[in-house]
């Protein structure tokens, strides 16, 4: 059986007397014989404009060469004072169809066209090879009588040729070869191999990572039932603390709060620990009038410098003078922030708290302080109590159990189960996108790690279509920080792509930074580094924070044998 392209008998075309000359060629002829149906092309032959080609049936065999096919079904008519030709089908209706020797000709010159301008071809060096055309009329008995010059009988076959196609193939492949003058080639196996490359490759297709990204997000529910639910229910308490692990959407239901009560009228303030985090959700707060966005410390220093421009006291100094030796973001500044709004009075309605496992204890008056109402005045507090980086002890004020949040709805399930490995605390569901499983860039040095980060980076954005500022490289601590920085920055790297820490991010910017500074934000790529001098148990909390900051791909880089050390992922 001839080998074809496609399987004759799953083939499936309008023109029925294409496929039954197609199958019974493939059953007769021999397994040296490559048979294709219904192919097409463009090419520009010598640079031209593209030129379209198609074929009904193309036989191949590697001694013989090649043979192009036209078909034409029903009863065939050719009035040679007119020039025309017409098929009449079964139901007797007459149809016009051009000539099939001027179609199989001109099939057969275009299909060399597009074999002359393939480069597959071309390196082959085959020379001159018998290359001929034919007709073929399934539907009748007596095709004989269509032959002229132009037509030769030897080139013309019908129903009676059906049972005995090896000959007929073999008849009209010896007339182009006797008809041909000067000496002929061979394709043999090369040509064939390279003729199938070119018509019927068998080519598989997948989509750029960042196409399956988009879909990922696509997927991602921004607020899940519980989230939901839970919006509702703050619109019915003053005080309340709301706690779940990475990725169930903490920050984003602080946000979608602060935004609703602002869009009420309230005067807001939306808080959290981490300036990068603050900046990052100022920026999507911008135009929301009536809230204000700061970290803790943001706050402290505009309080205390408007407090000190409009009525000369500096309550920084003062409390720097009151408590020699102390801790200048720890108590100072907490101590000036609670002075100021002590002598400028509260403004805000609503203060909402995110990280608030990361605030001290110290911070909590003065955050109580800035509501204009210190009884009825609206505290929202979110929170991770398996997160505590900063070893902070807060005592919140805020009576109650904390309501909690259980679904995972930022990570994929991949991720979330690496990084759910150094998390402790009640149980979180993890997301239905399953994701792809984290990868591991393994070199001895930190220079070979930071050239295989840049080459990562280099096809994630240049091959998969991933913006570089969907990227980001945390360091596990920032001990090697600037070593890490210089040696990635000495890194080929595409021209457009800019290193930079959180507060760069932009366009075509590379975020490179520490997981303690990248707390609360989130990339699509994350890539962990610099964890060799880490403990898996003393830095349980680093880890649950860096690994969970990537949404849907996460890559951990260091040596074959710290990786071996630190992570253990099923």
């Amino acid at each position: 059986m001839a080998t074809c392209f496609p399987d004759a008998h799953l083939a499936r075309s309008k023109s029925r007397a294409e496929l039954i000359l197609f199958r019974a060629l493939a059953d007769q002829l021999g397994p040296q014989y490559t048979i294709f149906h219904s192919i097409a092309w463009i090419s520009r032959p010598h640079g031209k404009g593209p030129r379209d080609g198609e074929a009904d049936i193309i036989i191949v065999h590697p001694s013989n060469g090649i043979l192009v096919v036209e078909v034409k079904g029903g009863q065939i008519t050719r009035d040679a004072t007119k020039g025309s030709w017409t098929s009449t089908d079964a139901g007797g209706k007459s149809h016009i169809i051009k000539n099939p020797f001027e179609q199989a000709k001109t099939a057969k010159y275009a299909l060399l066209e597009k074999l002359n301008e393939s480069q597959t071809w071309q390196r082959l060096r085959i020379g001159r090879i018998s290359l001929g055309h034919a007709a073929f009329f399934p539907d009748v008995g007596d095709a004989g009588r269509l032959s002229d010059p132009a037509s030769p009988a030897d080139l013309i076959g019908d129903q009676s040729d059906l049972s005995s196609l090896s000959e007929w193939t073999e008849k009209a492949f010896s007339y182009w070869s006797a008809s041909n003058s000067g000496d002929l080639v061979a394709i043999r196996q090369n040509g064939l191999h390279a003729f199938i490359d070119i018509f019927a490759r068998t080519a598989t297709t997948r989509p750029l990572l960042s196409t399956r990204l988009l879909e990922e997000e696509e997927m991602r529910i921004e607020l899940t039932d519980r989230q939901a639910g839970i919006l509702d229910f703050l619109r019915r308490q003053r005080r309340v603390v709301i706690a779940g692990g990475a990725g169930t959407g903490k920050t984003l239901i602080a946000r979608e709060k602060a935004v609703r009560l602002a869009r009420e009228g309230m005067r807001v303030l939306l808080l959290c620990y981490n300036r990068g985090l603050a900046d990052h959700l100022r920026e999507q707060c911008a135009k929301i009038e009536g809230l204000d966005v700061a970290s803790f410390h943001q706050v402290c220093d505009l309080w205390t410098r408007k407090v000190l421009a409009e009525h000369g006291t500096d309550y920084l100094a003062e409390a720097q003078r009151d408590y020699p030796g102390a801790d200048l973001y720890n108590e100072l500044m907490p101590i000036a922030l609670s002075n100021a709004v002590d002598h400028s009075g509260a403004i805000y309605d609503a203060v909402i708290v995110d990280e608030a496992q990361d605030f001290a204890d110290d911070f909590w008056l003065p955050v109580e302080m800035l509501l204009t109402d210190l009884e009825d005045g609206l505290l929202y507090v979110f929170l991770d109590e398996n997160q505590d980086i900063y070893r902070r002890s807060a005592s919140i004020p805020v009576l109650g159990e904390p309501l909690v949040l259980d679904r995972n709805c930022r990570n994929t399930a991949a991720i979330h189960d690496a990084a759910y490995l150094h998390y402790r605390g009640g149980p979180v569901q993890k997301s239905a996108i399953a994701g792809l499983p984290v990868e591991f860039i393994k070199a001895p040095t930190l220079e070979l790690q930071a050239r295989q980060i840049a080459q990562l980076v280099t096809r994630l954005t240049q091959l998969e279509g991933i913006p570089a500022h969907d990227i980001a490289v945390l360091l596990c601590t920032a001990v090697n920080r600037d070593t890490c920085e210089k040696l990635l920055s000495q890194c080929p790297l595409p021209n457009s792509i800019r290193l930079g820490r959180i507060e760069d991010y932009g366009p075509n910017g590379l975020t490179v930074d520490t997981v303690a500074r990248f707390k609360g934000l989130e990339r699509a790529v994350t890539i962990v580094w610099e964890f060799s001098d880490c403990d898996t148990e003393r830095d349980r909390e680093t880890f649950y924070v860096g690994l969970s900051r990537a949404k849907s791909m996460l890559y951990l880089c260091g040596t074959k044998e710290t990786i071996a050390a630190k992570f253990e992922l099923s």
